[in-house]
This record gives C-alpha cells, sequence and structure tokens, in this order.
C-alpha cells in the first residue's frame, strides 16, 4: 500500500530546528548578501490555524511550529517584505471563515549580523504590539535588520606607468557605491602583486592591470589567480594598447570580466569599474 503525504507536511518544521536553519540562511546573507523575510504569526490556539497558514503560503516557505502561547514563525528564504504582503492579503481573505484575530510580525533581515536572540526578541515584541492594533489580521513592519553592514573590497592596480598609475587611482578613489569601502593598493608589475599577501585575504577582489609589464605580464597573473580555489572573488579588469581581436577573447576565456582599451576614456573607465562594484554589492 502506498503512503500519500498531504502536500503540506514538508512545508511544517519542529521549533527545534529553526536554530539551525536561522543560521544557515544568516550564512547566506552575511556572504552571498541574500535577504530574507521571517513572518511572526500569533492566535489562539485552534487545530485548523496551522493550516490555514500553509494554504496561504509559498511552497518555498517554511512553517516552524512553536509551542502554545508563542507566535508560529514562517522563514521565506530569498524574499523581501514587499512579497511578504501578498501572504498577508491571502491571509486577510480567511477572516471571514474564523472567528479570532491573528497578529502578524513581518521582518525583513539583510544585515547578515544579526544574532537569533535579537531577532526573536524582536519579533516577539512587533507580533504583541500588532495585536493592539485594530482588525481580525493586524500586522506590523520591524524594520530593525534592513541595514546592511559595511563591505571592504580590496582594489589592485598594477601598472608600470606612474602617470597612468595616479589616473586610475584618483578615478577609483572617487567612486562611491554604498555599503562598500575601497581599499586601494599599487603595484608596478606582476611580479610584486604576486609576491605579496595582499590578494590572498579573504576580501572581494578588484584587479585592475596592464596587459603589458616588466615581470609578470597580465595574462600571467590572470593565469595564476583563475588556479586558486576560490577564484570566483577575484573581478578582473585588462587594459591594453593591443587592437588583437584574437587576444582580448583569449583574455575573455580566461576570465577577463572587462577590456578597456588605451587610451582610455575615463567616464566610461569609471562606469565600467562602478558596473562591477554593484554587481559585486548586489550578489
Amino acid at each position: 500500500m502506498s503512503m500519500q503525504i498531504n502536500k503540506y507536511e514538508l512545508n511544517i518544521l519542529d521549533a527545534s530546528l529553526f536554530r539551525s536553519l536561522f543560521h544557515w540562511q544568516m550564512a547566506n546573507t552575511k556572504r552571498f548578501r541574500q535577504v530574507f523575510t521571517l513572518v511572526f504569526v500569533k492566535s489562539p490556539e485552534s487545530p485548523e490555524m496551522k493550516q490555514i497558514l500553509l494554504e496561504q503560503m509559498r511552497t518555498s516557505d517554511l512553517l516552524f511550529s512553536f509551542p502554545i502561547g508563542e507566535p508560529d514563525i514562517i522563514l521565506m528564504a530569498n524574499t523581501g517584505e514587499d512579497e511578504a504582503d501578498v501572504f498577508i492579503e491571502r491571509l486577510r481573505r480567511t477572516e471571514s471563515t474564523r472567528s479570532y484575530r491573528v497578529g502578524v510580525s513581518v521582518i525583513e533581515i539583510r544585515n547578515g549580523d544579526a544574532t537569533l536572540e535579537d531577532v526573536l526578541q524582536v519579533g516577539n515584541d512587533s507580533v504583541n504590539r500588532a495585536l493592539q492594533l485594530q482588525g481580525d489580521t493586524p500586522y506590523v513592519k520591524d524594520r530593525s535588520f534592513r541595514k546592511l553592514e559595511r563591505q571592504c573590497v580590496r582594489v589592485s592596480i598594477i601598472e608600470d606607468d606612474p602617470v597612468v598609475t595616479m589616473i586610475i587611482q584618483k578615478l577609483v578613489e572617487r567612486i562611491s557605491v554604498k555599503q562598500l569601502d575601497l581599499d586601494i593598493q599599487v603595484f608596478r608589475d606582476g611580479q610584486d602583486f604576486i609576491e605579496s599577501n595582499w590578494y590572498q585575504s579573504s576580501h572581494t577582489h578588484l584587479v585592475i592591470m596592464n596587459d603589458i609589464l616588466p615581470r609578470k605580464n597580465g595574462l600571467e597573473v590572470l593565469y595564476a589567480l583563475r588556479e586558486l580555489p576560490n577564484m570566483q572573488k577575484y573581478h578582473i579588469f585588462m587594459m591594453t594598447k593591443r587592437k588583437s581581436e584574437a587576444e582580448m577573447i583569449y583574455a575573455y576565456q580566461y576570465g577577463v570580466d572587462e577590456y578597456i582599451t588605451k587610451p582610455f576614456n575615463p567616464k566610461l573607465f569609471e562606469s565600467q569599474i562602478k558596473k562591477v562594484l554593484r554587481r559585486i554589492y548586489h550578489g
């Protein structure tokens, strides 16, 4: 005899699992800047309430069932608070089928340094605050954890011409991308860069380098970086005077993110750098 599984059965979990899944989600938020939302739901204990919640949730959402007297928590991965509005609207449509009030608190989390204890405290306080409001499905949005921590991006400029180096450094210094701090270091050739431990940190790294250098040219540096296990954290700009499309295609195939032809247009150069930095910020 085959056993049939309720289609919602996999979406409801015991409260004891919330801690580990919260920390897993926070690790993704810190590393990949993934936003997620927690929905705290509090109502009188009713056998049908959890079923009502499950029916209004998406298939990707998880409902953590807490003991009587505590709010249940819905985890919405990769979701901002605006998308949680759809859930609340669906829940409001059930008002005619239930005889009790349901308080809801929505907490969007963008800050990878938020702690479980702080989130639970804010969630409990805000859902109790919601129940003091009018209506059968009162809700509040708490934005205590929306502020992102600042992220440091290391920028390496590898160029043997001091004039070009100075121009690039000034261009990079004036670039401003919210929540990103740029830490700039200059190297006169590829050998100096490789021999340093500057590029070996855990930081996201932007490398702006000439293709022709006195010791270790741009392609040799590119090969060295692409051999590293965490190569995806390096974003590489190659500067060149050469016009060979074949060489440019070859470099792209080995992982160059952007090619900049000398003499370069400062405004275009700046916009290319900003584009990559925004991609870093938004993940």
